[in-house]
């Protein structure tokens, strides 16, 4: 077991190229997983890596032997799985990532379900916007926006992403109502900034209005920081319709120029797919995408949005 142990952070920590990201990951010290490392070379008589102040990295003979070890581990993993197929309730800890907006409106409301349905497995989820690299970051399944560009990887589309731009009654009042697009330009625009990136989202207009340069009054890196400041008066905001919708209905926020919206992207449920897929990833991916699945007015355009308000 104590060669196992150190195997796994000598796998972590080739990975994460630190021990303190594979000390993470495996809910150790650092000081802890680098002594399993330096137990585990003094044992097989080399240096696993190169080490610097600021980085660290494999060796030849410790490329080699990651390779060897990663593809017995994953096969311990495989057995474990087909052991777990076999029981009725999946269990063990899995770690999912899901970007904040739809974490906090789509995915609590659903988590007493699903607490309820698997109460042997332990979720460990984490609220981010940035790209998870499911295998550097240790994580089981995410659920992703965009377009997959790893084909490594396996995606279920949820849905598409419709958005809605809206403002408050008061805004609009002092305002005004814009008719087409262009007239956006004489308002106050508040706008979401991607956070790994820091790029300013586009606005989700059909051609010949998907260019426009719009003002940028106010920007989040926070799509309910966003909704806050548009029910604020603060300006118009550009929101996913889920998020605006239980605001647009009670009369905090009012539509406008939603004849003009097209989907913009999809979400999806993204894992790996090298290795068979254990019975706690698949419950997790079967009931999220059931549970989105029904429903479906959740994900309504914004002129539906705009008719039923």
């Amino acid at each position: 077991m104590e060669s196992l142990s150190a195997i796994a952070a000598f796998i972590h920590t080739s990975e994460q190229q630190s021990y303190v990201a594979a000390a993470r990951i495996m809910g150790l010290s650092p000081s802890a997983v680098g002594k399993a490392v330096a137990r585990l070379e003094k044992r097989l008589g080399v240096r696993l890596f190169h080490r610097t102040t600021r980085k660290m990295s494999l060796t030849e003979a410790g490329a080699v032997f990651y390779e060897r070890c990663k593809r017995i581990v994953d096969d311990l993993g495989d057995a474990e799985a087909t052991i777990l197929q076999s029981r009725d309730n999946p269990a063990g800890r899995l770690r999912v990532s899901m970007p904040h907006i739809f974490g906090h409106h789509l995915f609590m409301p659903i988590l007493p379900i699903f607490v309820r349905s698997f109460p042997d497995i332990e979720l460990d989820v984490d609220f981010e916007d940035r790209v998870v690299d499911l295998v550097a970051d240790g994580v089981d399944i995410v659920v992703r926006s965009g377009e997959m560009a790893d084909s490594g990887l396996i995606a279920r589309t949820l849905c598409q992403q419709h958005f809605v731009v809206c403002g408050s009654p008061d805004y609009l009042c002092r305002r005004g109502r814009p008719q087409m697009p262009a007239d956006l330009t004489e308002h106050a625009c508040v706008h979401f900034k991607y956070p790994s990136s820091g790029r300013v989202a586009p606005w989700a207009f059909k051609a010949p209005h998907e260019r426009l340069i719009l003002p940028r009054a106010l920007t989040f890196n926070n799509t309910d920081a966003g909704l806050q400041a548009a029910l604020a008066g603060l300006g118009l905001a550009h929101l996913p319709v889920y998020v605006a919708e239980p605001y647009i209905q009670n009369g905090g926020l009012i539509p406008v120029l939603t004849s003009f919206m097209v989907p913009l992207g999809s979400l999806s449920l993204v894992w790996q797919s090298s290795r068979q897929l254990s019975p706690k990833v698949r419950a997790f991916a079967d009931f999220v995408i059931e549970h989105m699945a029904s429903q479906s007015r959740t994900f309504k355009d914004a002129v539906t949005v705009s008719r039923n308000s």
